[in-house]
């Protein structure tokens, strides 16, 4: 049975019951609504509060509005999505951390003010002609204390570009690069030989200028740790006893101090000249086995050489390899060759030995014939000093 059925038997208990069903509705309905407008301020997004961005310490301002109760700031980034600062009372600016800017963003600024809501949003975009901005940027870190950047010329950009690199810490101390590489005049390349004032994560930017069109800028935050190419180990030793050989080294000097553990190690083991392409496999050790190395001795008893390179354990970007550390016996193993050299010199001194031997015995003989010669004359002489 249905609540209007029961309104049209007044008196009844059950038509009492839908009597208060209905006010009760009725009554929550009424008190909702007022509720609902009240938590939604009015918004009005086409207020002006002259909203600034500057991509230099991404920092954004606002006209400054009395009264104003609560603020946000919203950066949209392409890859990091929503970034959002909230505001303090009574300021009118907010500073986003470091990010990328050359893909462009949008910015909004809310604000409360009389208990309405005023935004506004702006967005940044690269200025300059589209294709004109350096490209293939990268930047890597070798022997500690030297970085190179590296990057080419854009598709677009006219004969006439220049490209021009800065650094910037978090402590926002910008520094432009000392030492360019140039190709046919151009800027294509950076070489730092202070780091000091880089942080662990760098901001760089590369911006342009030409006379025939503006030169849209590229920019890249970076972390040090992740471009860097250790050096290989320091002071390699190679320790064999009858079975085994130790292998040790020791850490090499990066541009800031790391434990052990965030590294790898990779050992190559060769033959001493061993020019054949059937070599030995790569042995891969992490830093957390203490920089060192067992493994059995090998069972030839030629030389043999171990070298070792160093990468993080994170990313297998290996950087050069040590001087190769010798181990093993002095002897070299016997082969053909020298089975052949032994045969040919026993053979000369057989040769030289019988040649000797018989000019010998030639001598001996003529000189007994000598001897004998002499014998027969004195006897002669004798025998006619007898008949006389």
């Amino acid at each position: 049975m249905g609540i209007a059925e029961l309104l049209r038997r007044p008196g009844s208990p059950a038509s009492l019951l839908a009597v208060a069903v209905l006010l009760t509705m009725v009554l929550n309905s009424a008190w909702l609504l007022p509720q609902e407008q009240q938590d939604l301020p009015t918004v009005r997004p086409n207020s002006s509060l002259n909203v600034k961005f500057d991509p230099k310490t991404t920092r954004l301002t606002w006209d400054c509005k009395e009264n104003t109760t609560y603020g946000e700031c919203v950066l949209i980034h392409k890859e990091k999505g929503l970034i959002k600062k909230k505001v303090k009372d009574s300021e009118c600016h907010c500073t986003f951390p470091d990010c990328s800017l050359h893909g462009g963003v949008t910015l909004t600024v809310q604000i409360n003010v009389n208990q309405r809501r005023l935004s506004e949003r702006l967005v940044y975009s690269n200025p300059g002609r589209e294709g004109t901005a350096a490209r293939n940027f990268s930047c890597v870190i070798y022997d500690a204390d030297f970085m190179n950047c590296s990057w080419a010329k854009g598709r677009a950009a006219p004969d006439d570009v220049q490209y021009f690199l800065y650094t910037r810490s978090k402590k926002r101390i910008e520094r432009e690069c000392p030492h360019y590489l140039k190709d046919s005049g151009t800027h294509v390349g950076c070489h730092l030989r202070d780091l000091l004032g880089l942080t662990s994560y760098s901001y760089f930017l590369v911006n342009g200028s030409s006379q025939e069109t503006g030169i849209q800028f590229f920019d890249s935050l970076l972390l040090l740790k992740e471009i860097e190419r250790y050096n290989a180990p320091d002071n390699i030793t190679v320790h064999c006893n009858e079975s085994h050989c130790l292998v040790r080294w020791e850490q090499p000097r990066t541009r800031q101090p790391r434990s052990n553990r965030e590294f790898q190690y990779q050992l190559d083991v060769q033959r001493w000249h061993d020019t054949s392409s059937n070599r030995g496999q790569l042995i891969v050790v992490f830093g957390d086995s203490g920089n060192r190395y067992n493994f059995p001795k090998p069972g030839s008893k030629a030389k043999h050489t171990v070298k070792i390179r160093t990468a993080d354990a994170r990313k297998a970007h290996w950087g050069a390899w040590s001087q190769p550390v010798e181990f093993g016996s002095e002897e070299p193993e016997s082969s053909l060759v020298h089975v052949y050299i032994l045969v040919v010199l026993g053979t000369l001194v057989c040769g030289l030995t019988l040649s000797c031997l018989f000019k010998r015995a030639q001598n001996v003989s003529s000189l007994l014939s000598t001897r004998n010669s002499l014998e027969e004359r004195i006897e002669g002489q004798q025998l006619q000093k007898q008949l006389v």
